[in-house]
């Protein structure tokens, strides 16, 4: 038997964290012809649509007659992902996070203010003033979501699409974060002398192992400073070493450690760096600091 469309308005809603006020203020309909659909009551006709893509379903689901499993959902975002050319399907997949990330907050939805999101052609404002320590006087319109429930991360444009999700894991975020140490570690391997030119020259190549004379020669570095860098770097995972032995004595030789997250720690080190705070989106609706455990998330009253 089908559930009243009464009761499937009350439990969507519920379902969704919103009053009736926010539901009606979504529609455009007051909190009191909610409360009368809710009580047996039927929306017009005309809002049955607008209705349904505000709680997120069909309008068939509304009247309970085709209610869509997770499952469902999942195998027809797969099907529609597959359906794509192959050489589309990351560009897709991107353009449906950045246009959805408004939906991510948790209070944004019950707002009833929510921005309408489009994949840009740009990404850069101009009008930065450069500075001894600014590169190119061009900065990113940046997006982010920050709510209790993780984070999201983006650059929503087609120059340089970037869409980092972050749900927050059940410890919290600050149980899997690297030791102190290993971080000073990394970063004082990256601030010596040539390390980042030899870091950018072997990501430009292929993946065989170079000998550091070799390397020195093409990124045009000295010798010693390649010789300083090298081992350190190893060290810290960014490059392997191989020891040969060769007519004249043993020596090494390197190659990347296929990190491929060394290419997005570059990225984010930049949106760090980023001399102004330059949103096209912006939802902060987190109540606690960004690695306070979940456990102490505060109590929010009814």
């Amino acid at each position: 038997m089908n559930q009243p469309l009464s009761d499937t308005i009350t439990r969507l809603r519920k379902e969704r964290g919103l009053t009736q006020e926010q539901l009606g203020q979504l529609v455009g309909v007051s909190a009191q012809a909610v409360s009368k659909w809710e009580k047996g009551g039927a929306p017009d006709v005309e809002l049955l649509p607008v209705l349904a893509d505000r709680l997120g379903v069909s309008i068939d689901a509304l009247f309970g007659r085709a209610e869509p499993s997770t499952a469902d959902m999942t195998t027809q975002f797969q099907q529609w992902l597959l359906s794509m050319p192959i050489e589309k399907r990351f560009s897709a997949l991107f353009e449906m996070l950045a246009v959805s990330s408004p939906y991510l907050g948790s209070n944004l939805m019950g707002s009833g203010i929510i921005p309408a999101i489009s994949v840009q052609s740009t990404c850069y404002i101009d009008n930065i003033v450069p500075t001894p320590s600014t590169e190119r006087p061009t900065c990113w319109l940046r997006a982010y979501v920050s709510s209790e429930e993780g984070l999201a991360l983006g650059v929503l444009a087609e120059d340089f699409p970037l869409f980092l999700l972050m749900p927050e894991p059940p410890n919290g975020y600050r149980s899997n974060l690297p030791d102190p140490e290993w971080c000073r570690k990394l970063f004082a391997a990256l601030a010596l002398p040539g390390a980042l030119e030899i870091l950018l020259h072997l990501h430009g190549r292929d993946s065989s192992f170079y000998h550091p004379s070799a390397i020195a020669k093409q990124t045009g570095l000295p010798l010693d400073v390649v010789l300083a860098a090298l081992p350190q770097m190893a060290d810290c995972e960014l490059l392997k070493k191989k020891d040969l032995e060769l007519e004249d004595g043993p020596t090494q030789v390197y190659t990347l450690h296929n990190n491929f997250s060394f290419v997005p720690f570059l990225v984010f080190t930049r949106w760090i760096m980023q001399p102004e705070d330059a949103y096209v989106f912006a939802c902060d609706t987190r109540d606690r600091p960004i690695l306070t455990p979940p456990s102490e998330k505060k109590e929010v009253k009814a």
